[in-house]
């Protein structure tokens, strides 16, 4: 059984157009977003309803940090960073 809005939710909606709304439970403070079902449809149909791993995200943020340059050799001090605090 769905929720249903309460009237500030559906104002916000209203105000936000098709974009997504942010929504704060107050007692774990975890940031939610509603969304519209045709929004939602999009989504779901770039990522599928598979469950992110992490994981598979490695290689790429490999690349763009490489990219940036911390794959610099002089970055490395960064890797012992607390070894160096004076």
């Amino acid at each position: 059984m769905a929720s249903k809005l309460t009237t500030e939710q559906r104002l916000d909606l209203q105000q936000h157009g098709n974009k997504p709304v942010p929504v704060v439970d107050p007692e774990t403070k975890a940031v939610y977003f509603l969304i519209s079902s045709d929004l939602f449809e999009r989504v779901r149909g770039v990522i599928g309803d598979d469950v992110l791993d992490i994981r598979e995200t490695y290689a790429a943020q490999s690349a763009v940090a490489g990219q940036a340059g911390w794959d610099d050799p002089e970055m490395d001090a960064y890797d012992d960073y607390d070894a160096h605090k004076p």
